[in-house]
């Protein structure tokens, strides 16, 4: 047995790789100052050996803290390093050289303290490799969807079908002819829609990849109830015997290699779909769509469509090497200014009008700071100090606003990284009620509160100059004709005049209620409860608090890495292209009501003194208030089903001010769940009583009784199951899901959905009358037509006949019942 000689402490300078993948390992390393950052390649499965090309083809992962143990395999045979580890700041590391097993064995038994530690160490490697591996899995399979529909939409566009060799081109050849020979019609147009969804169930799962693996999710269980194991009984546990530890050690580091090669695999898929998206050197989505486009050009015939599916090419790659980029500290190596180019030649002679941007058409100046106007230049600043918090939250919050500056990473889901963002947060909501009560009650208004009120614009230097000027100079010129849509200042502006009650708080509780529940806490007392009731400076700063400090992270879509402040690493297209228009917002929903005309109908109580009406339940349509969050966001939000206990009070949805999304996309789902909650909301405890047929009561039947289901074949209630599992076995997310389908899909007779949703949706969701009338052509949809239209005829019948009575001495009907009766006679 040999002591080795340089057993201590070695000093790190910046950026110096200590490790690289596949070195082989010949001593122990425990991180004693700093951060280490964790590095993957996929050298062994495509032969890089030479240490320079490791690290250039290497993604960051995540970087490990003080006290994780590095090389923890060496007493394995021939050991080799699974990761490359690269210093952080300046790092110390304490290193154990390893001769031998037996002097392992000796090290540990004189350093007890070191076995839980090792085994700790191995466990939390583990966890954070597989947590990469389902995070670089969801955006794989987010590539993998887009270019399989691309790649089946280009067979669906082209007839000639050219002589293609690429192996995934030809995969989504046999995918495109396995779904038309199932009698699938694909879109004709161009579809974002389209090549954004999942279509497992068209292409029947010919290009899913059903990964199940028990053995390493008992695992991953195992190791989790480990790490939250109590450290006197990890220690009492591991220190009993190192030749069971260290055995115990040698199984689990199994797991870390066989995570780290599916991780690995997952990169090279990753890196091949991305390929196939875009290459300079072989085959791809963007060269055979381009030219496409460039060929039919040159023949004088229309090419828009292809020009359009190469710009979506053209925009997903550009934001695909972003993200791998800020997430991975990896360049892809793709030339984006050759690919602007080839768009700007094929897009040029496009109709700048089209509904897709084309930001790649326009010249863009470069800005400096000197172009900032003046009265937005440091702005964090200016706002503190018009704020008026206390110095020492001020100085809390320009600290950490500095710090998260500093952050290589901004979405990083570290720790340190975590605390930065969450103490930005909480002060900036202080701020934020400060700010809004001056500009809204003191009138102090300027175009710095109103871009921090509307936008949450606070600091010029998290974004570029030219997203500054951008942001200054947006502006909707649009309106609106019938639906409400707010800015925020605007909204707020309601609260105040006590035109619109407060929204209801994170439970449910209107603003009574949530008074009622702070006398009942001691809180306030009988006379503070009416005094808050009654002032406008309380339901202002309730609305804050509540709704807006809330709802801001859910409408920004990614809660884990939330942060209130634009900053650029956010920001995918240009604010004056993400801009929720007023316009475009009233369109979007317009164009969803043309199909589902009933959405926003409820039954109200109408009364009639002068014809003796005392209770007489009418349809009438209460259209929403929509409110723009001022974010730059990724998911919209059904806040409210009603804002009062008055059946006709209006619903409110909150939407991100900015965003990439489609807006349809953001619009349906949330569409869904205001169906949902206005069912179960009118309904009451008798939302889910099948003896009352609706929404919720019939959906409730359906998912609870699936199995016994005789209308339902094996393979429907396969994907069912597999439907409520991914839903969460939340029965609002399972009618949501059928519910977009519904009417992206059915109402164009392109049949998605089960015989017994679809019947459903038919009763409870219907479709508007000129869709139905040609919907009832099908056979799929004739008996359910039939059916449907005898019921409302019926029920109209019944409306006339008992309205006669008003109507017999020649005068006219109210409106109100005029167009009760319409509702099931017209529509």
């Amino acid at each position: 047995m040999n002591i080795p000689e340089e057993n201590g402490i070695k000093n790190l300078t910046p950026n110096t790789t200590i490790y690289h993948e596949g070195e082989k390992i010949k001593n122990i390393s425990i991180v004693t100052k700093g951060e280490i950052d964790v590095y993957i390649s996929s050298r062994d499965l495509i032969g890089i050996e030479d240490e320079e090309e490791i690290m250039k083809y290497s993604c960051k992962l995540f970087s490990i803290p003080r006290n994780i143990m590095i090389g923890i395999g060496s007493f394995i045979y021939d050991s080799n390093y699974i990761f490359s580890f690269k210093s952080k700041n300046n790092n110390e590391i304490y290193t154990i050289n390893i001769p031998d097993i037996e002097y392992i064995k000796t090290f540990f038994n004189s350093n007890k303290t070191y076995m839980t530690n090792m085994y700790h160490s191995l466990a939390y490697l583990i966890m954070k490799t597989y947590d990469e591996y389902i995070k670089i899995k969801k955006i794989n399979d987010e590539i993998r969807i887009i270019t399989t529909n691309l790649g089946v939409m280009y067979f669906n566009l082209n007839a000639k079908n050219r002589n293609i060799k690429s192996e995934l081109f030809l995969k989504t050849k046999e995918i495109f002819e396995y779904a038309t020979n199932d009698g699938f019609n694909f879109p004709i147009d161009f579809d974002s829609d389209f090549i954004k969804e999942d279509h497992e169930k068209i292409y029947n799962n010919k290009n899913k990849i059903i990964e199940k693996n028990e053995k390493l999710e008992f695992e991953i269980e195992y190791i989790k109830r480990f790490l939250t194991m109590p450290k006197e009984i990890k220690s009492s546990f591991f220190g009993y015997d190192v030749n069971m530890t260290l055995s115990a050690t040698a199984i689990l580091y199994e797991t870390l290699k066989d995570i780290a090669y599916m991780l690995k695999s997952e990169f090279i898929s990753t890196m091949e779909n991305i390929a196939f998206l875009y290459s300079n050197n072989q085959e791809s989505l963007f060269s055979e769509y381009s030219k496409m486009a460039f060929e039919l050009e040159k023949q004088g015939k229309s090419y828009e469509v292809w020009a359009r599916y190469s710009r979506y090419i053209a925009n997903t790659t550009k934001d695909i090497c972003k993200k791998i980029k800020n997430k991975y500290d990896y360049d892809l190596n793709i030339d984006i200014d050759e690919l602007e180019n080839s768009i700007k030649k094929l897009t040029e002679n496009i109709n700048s009008n089209n509904d897709e941007t084309s930001e790649e058409n326009n010249v863009q100046v470069i800005m400096g700071v000197e172009d900032i106007p003046e009265e937005i230049k440091n702005p964090s600043k200016k706002i503190i100090e018009i704020a008026g918090i206390p110095e020492d939250r001020a100085s809390t919050f320009f600290k950490s606003l500095n710090a998260f500056k500093k952050l290589k990473d901004k979405f990083s889901t570290e720790d340190d990284a975590r605390k930065i963002r969450r103490s930005v947060t909480n002060v900036f909501f202080e701020v934020y009620k400060e700010i809004a009560k001056k500009y809204i009650i003191n009138n102090e208004k300027s175009k710095l509160l109103s871009m921090f009120l509307n936008f949450g614009y606070m600091d010029d230097q998290l974004l570029t100059p030219n997203q500054i000027v951008d942001l200054y100079e947006v502006k909707d010129k649009t309106s609106t004709k019938r639906i409400n849509v707010y800015y925020i200042d605007e909204w707020l502006q309601k609260i105040y005049d006590k035109e619109e009650p407060p929204s209801v708080n994170g439970f449910g509780q209107d603003y009574r209620e949530a008074l009622r529940e702070m006398k009942k806490r001691g809180t306030i007392s009988d006379q503070e409860l009416e005094e808050h009731w009654e002032s406008p400076l309380k339901r202002l700063e309730y609305e804050i608090e509540n709704m807006i400090e809330t709802t801001h992270r859910l409408c920004y879509g990614q809660i884990s890495v939330y942060f209130p402040i634009l900053h650029k690493d956010m920001i995918i297209k240009d604010f004056k292209d993400s801009l929720i228009k007023r316009e475009t917002m009233e369109n979007t929903l317009n164009s969803i009501l043309e199909i589902d005309f009933s959405a926003f109908y409820r039954e109200v109580l109408y009364k009639n003194k002068d014809l003796n009406i005392e209770k007489e339940l009418v349809m009438q349509e209460v259209l929403p208030n929509i409110i723009l969050m001022p974010t730059y966001g990724s998911r919209a939000i059904m806040w409210e089903e009603l804002s009062s206990r008055q059946k006709n009070s209006t619903a409110r949805f909150l939407l991100p001010i900015f965003t990439s999304e489609d807006l349809e996309g953001l619009t349906l789902p949330m569409m869904g769940a205001f169906r949902w909650e206005l069912c179960k909301t009118m309904l009451g405890p008798a939302w889910n009583d099948i003896t009352q047929m609706s929404i919720t009561s019939e959906y409730s039947d359906y998912i609870q009784f699936y199995k016994k289901n005789r209308n339902l074949s094996d393979d429907a209630k396969e994907k069912l199951k597999v439907q409520i599992k991914k839903c969460r076995n939340n029965l609002r997310e399972v009618f949501v899901s059928d519910y977009v389908i519904w009417i992206k899909y059915e109402s164009k007779g392109i049949m998605r959905l089960n015989r017994v949703a679809r019947g459903i949706l038919y009763r409870q969701v219907p479709f508007a009358k000129n869709i139905r009338d040609e919907l009832e052509k099908q056979p799929m949809f004739a008996d359910m037509a039939n059916r449907f239209k005898n019921i409302r005829n019926k029920k109209a019948t019944e409306l006339e006949n008992r309205y006669f009575k008003f109507t017999k001495t020649g005068n006219p009907l109210p409106e109100e019942l005029q167009n009760h009766i319409d509702f099931y006679k017209k529509m």
